[in-house]
């Protein structure tokens, strides 16, 4: 049986070759350069029940390439992957995405039990919803549930369809789209920005020959087998304990908040650091502290996904579990999920432009002063937990660091304990 790895390899080889996908090498894993919107896409493949959402403009290659991907996973013809999605408009609605009911039970003597017709889309394992946000908000409810219960209900009646891919495509705010609900993009594990074609890139798509559905033959399949070891090699990926560190005070970072009920700014309701909520807080306006500026916080599964991700990409490369790995891939999982503090995100170098570039940079000093300044506040925190150290000692110490997981997490953490 050939390595599934290779098998990825010659897939991103046999696109780049085929000039099915020419993205620009922007991401860094390790040492090697790769580009994200192709990288993690697959990297969701190899995950179970995740989410990718690829945002941007018109002709970016988003569902070009998701349903060339689609075609690759499952060993179905591009064609048949293509005409499963389901792409969003404001007249969708239930029956055209999920199924309806048999009619001919009405004619059934004895009126035996509801038959639901389920869809091509809700029956498969390769889900994608193009330009999701064209559906309106009521529409979007239908896909919040589905990600939120990892199966599709109809008339009484529950669909399983197991292990499913789930991938959405999102274009620029138009007149006839409609903005997404934050329940939602919280289920969305990551979002990458995809981008036009750059010099290069056009003229390489220029000297393309054949159409696209000509190509797409020409791609490696997978079969079931190899989709499994996959999966299995990538669950089996080990983490280094320093990501596992990272990732937990990342959350807190974002997450806690002096003004907000239990420290928690997940639980806000109605008032958000913009609103003014953090004036006259301790960390309010300290550029090391995350929480103050951003509106929303991060809930547990973003830690899920984070450590999913990072094992993902890092298996696809070959690359161990680490920090780097981590670094990289974060500011897909985490920025569709916040909003910056105009204050702070209008400042330079951002210019209230770039998002993602604010995001990432709020991320580094999270885990830099994580690594650094927090290691010895760590292994106090540590020694107390393990009994090496006295709760009541560690908390004297602990006391002297101004740092908000400090206060907020280990203090109260260890007062439990005495």
């Amino acid at each position: 049986m050939p390595d599934p790895l290779s098998i990825i390899q010659s897939l991103a080889s046999s696109l780049n070759d085929l000039r099915l996908h020419v993205g620009r090498k922007d991401l860094k894993i390790g040492s090697h350069r790769i580009n994200a919107q192709l990288y993690l896409s697959m990297a969701n493949a190899c995950l179970r029940n995740k989410t990718v959402l690829l945002y941007g403009g018109m002709g970016a290659n988003k569902t070009t390439l998701v349903n060339l991907l689609g075609a690759s996973f499952t060993g179905q013809p591009f064609s048949d992957v293509e005409n499963v999605m389901v792409t969003g408009h404001p007249e969708q609605t239930e029956e055209k995405i999920i199924g309806f009911i048999d009619p001919r039970q009405w004619a059934s003597p004895g009126g035996s039990g509801l038959e639901v017709l389920w869809t091509p889309w809700a029956k498969s394992n390769w889900k994608v919803i193009n330009e999701i946000n064209r559906f309106p908000s009521g529409k979007q409810n239908i896909f919040l549930e589905i990600l939120q219960k990892r199966k599709l209900s109809y008339a009484g009646r529950t669909l399983e369809p197991g292990d499913t891919c789930y991938f959405a495509t999102m274009n620029p705010d138009f007149s006839s789209t409609y903005p997404l609900d934050e329940a939602l993009l919280d289920r969305i594990s990551a979002c990458v920005p995809a981008n036009q074609p750059d010099f290069l890139g056009s003229l390489s798509i220029s000297e393309r020959e054949r159409d696209v559905f000509d190509l797409a033959e020409e791609l490696p399949r997978f079969s079931p087998s190899d989709l499994q070891a996959l999966r299995s090699g990538t669950a089996a990926k080990p983490l280094e304990s320093q990501v596992e560190l990272a990732v937990v005070s990342l959350l807190r970072d974002f997450t806690l908040c002096e003004r907000a009920p239990g420290f928690d700014k997940t639980q806000l309701s109605g008032t958000k650091p913009s609103k003014g909520l953090c004036n006259g807080c301790h960390y309010f306006n300290n550029p090391e502290a995350l929480c103050w500026q951003v509106d929303q916080g991060l809930s547990d599964r973003v830690r899920q996904d984070l450590r999913d991700f990072t094992r993902a990409m890092a298996y696809l490369t070959a690359t161990p579990g680490n920090v780097g790995v981590l670094r990289s891939v974060a500011p897909h999982v985490i920025w569709h999920r916040v909003n910056p503090l105009r204050s702070a995100f209008d400042r330079p170098p951002y210019y209230g432009a770039d998002k993602k570039a604010f995001v990432s940079d709020l991320i580094g000093k999270s885990i830099d002063r994580t690594l650094n300044e927090r290691s010895e506040m760590n292994m106090l925190f540590s020694s107390a937990v393990d009994g090496e150290t006295s709760p009541r000692d560690a908390i004297k110490e602990l006391s002297g660091y101004d740092d908000p997981i400090a206060r907020f997490d280990y203090v109260p953490a260890l007062e439990r304990m005495m």
